[in-house]
């Protein structure tokens, strides 16, 4: 298994399967802050996933910047 396997999932979940996405960014003073999203995933690929959030906005997320979490 390489580095980039286990920064990418190897397949994307099934269409309309719930998912949670997470990124982690450093803050002003050095602290950690997360931001997630959640919805239903509506397609993608290993490195860009598309999902429809639970307000109905659809938006593509990168996976070298979020993780997806369930």
């Amino acid at each position: 298994m390489s580095e980039d396997d286990a920064m990418h999932p190897p397949h994307a979940p099934r269409i309309r399967e719930h998912v949670g996405m997470v990124r982690w960014q450093r803050t002003g003073d050095g602290d950690w802050c997360a931001e997630t999203a959640l919805g239903q995933y509506v397609g993608g690929d290993s490195h860009r996933w598309r999902v429809r959030l639970y307000s109905g906005v659809e938006l593509e997320y990168d996976l070298a910047v979020w993780a997806p979490f369930q």
